[in-house]
């Protein structure tokens, strides 16, 4: 009895999910806030207590030193079924002195996908100002909507808008990964694609989740949520196709010329959502990507090989209670992760 009393509670250990034991020595998770509403990104002022976060529905909400302001810094007009509203925010690299905040959201009317800057004052934004406008939103999924800045240009996910053609078409800017200058200007040094220069810095994508670069580099990553496979990581390289449109077949490198194979891809999926390179406190947590996911609230570590061109390994880190959305730094330079309703993070024991 004592033999099948201890091979059950083995067989019970071995298929709980890993928590602790996956974190680094020395650390542990802890709830930075919850009780919110429908979180989708996050931004953090650096060497601050503040931290913005997008609400689905249509806020943007600021917490400082640990407390959520009971006025948002500003509430949009937005169409938020499906996978439109409120999606990804961005401070400006300059943000110190400039206090420009960078939001991504589904405008009511007219009814599109938008990028519109900010000016931050007192923790409300001020001065709205729209740069990228005119992104179709006919469907109500496949929006794409991630803002990340690198080398002083901005680069935005758009999805196909559930249209597989739209991500191998360069006339439209559905299903690519966008990259402007500061100003909503196109770059210079952007590709020529289909004869002309244009925002579109790389095609073929699905439904770009995330961004994020390897520090003090051009290396930039992209997490794509697939059909019923090949969720992915991709490294985003100037003007290549990376493989979605009509006629892809599960675990090739995709239709178009020349498709770039991912550098990880899911199968089943995972619905991969927003990482973060990791460059906080934790000196255990260095050098890698971590990245949550939708259906199964993983939060992975994502390791690269010197150069930043292949995956050397995959640890899963934590398992939270729903599906991780955001990964981020934030005040104190811990690594946060957020759910729909909660925001944690991986501190030092005390």
């Amino acid at each position: 009895m004592r033999k099948l009393v201890a091979a059950v509670l083995l067989a019970v250990a071995l298929a709980a999910p890993s928590q602790a034991h996956a974190l680094p020595r020395g650390t542990h998770v802890e709830v930075f806030k919850r009780g919110l509403n429908q979180v989708v990104d996050m931004a953090y002022v650096p060497r601050s207590t503040t931290l913005f976060y997008t609400e689905k529905t249509g806020a943007i909400r600021v917490i400082v030193n640990h407390r959520l302001l009971p006025t948002p810094c500003v509430t949009l007009d937005v169409v938020s079924d499906g996978e439109r509203g409120a999606l990804g925010l961005v401070l400006d690299p300059d943000y110190r002195t400039n206090h420009y905040l960078y939001v991504y959201f589904t405008k009511r009317s007219p009814l599109e996908n938008r990028v519109t800057r900010f000016t931050v004052t007192n923790d409300r934004c001020r001065h709205a100002h729209p740069l990228i406008t005119g992104i179709p939103t006919v469907a109500g999924y496949h929006n794409g909507g991630q803002l990340f800045f690198l080398g002083n240009k901005l680069f935005v996910t758009v999805g196909e808008n559930h249209d597989p053609g739209n991500a191998q078409n360069l006339r439209t800017r559905l299903g690519k990964v966008l990259r402007y200058n500061r100003d909503g200007s196109i770059p210079r040094t952007n590709p020529i694609l289909g004869g002309r220069r244009t925002a579109i810095w790389s095609y073929g994508h699905r439904n770009g989740f995330g961004l994020t670069a390897k520090p003090n580099t051009n290396m930039l990553y992209e997490t794509e949520n697939g059909p019923n496979c090949d969720d992915e990581l991709n490294h985003i390289m100037k003007g290549r196709n990376y493989g979605w449109g009509n006629g892809y077949v599960c675990g090739t490198n995709g239709v178009g010329p020349r498709p770039v194979a991912p550098l990880k891809r899911w199968t089943p999926t995972i619905a991969p959502t927003d990482p973060w390179w990791y460059r906080g406190r934790i000196k255990r947590m260095r050098g890698s990507i971590y990245m949550g996911d939708y259906n199964t609230g993983t939060l992975r570590r994502i390791t690269l090989n010197r150069a930043g061109t292949a995956v050397k390994s995959i640890s899963h880190t934590y398992h939270a209670p729903s599906g991780i959305i955001d990964v981020s730094s934030g005040p104190g330079r811990w690594l946060y992760f957020a759910t729909q309703s909660t925001i944690y993070r991986i501190v030092k024991n005390q």
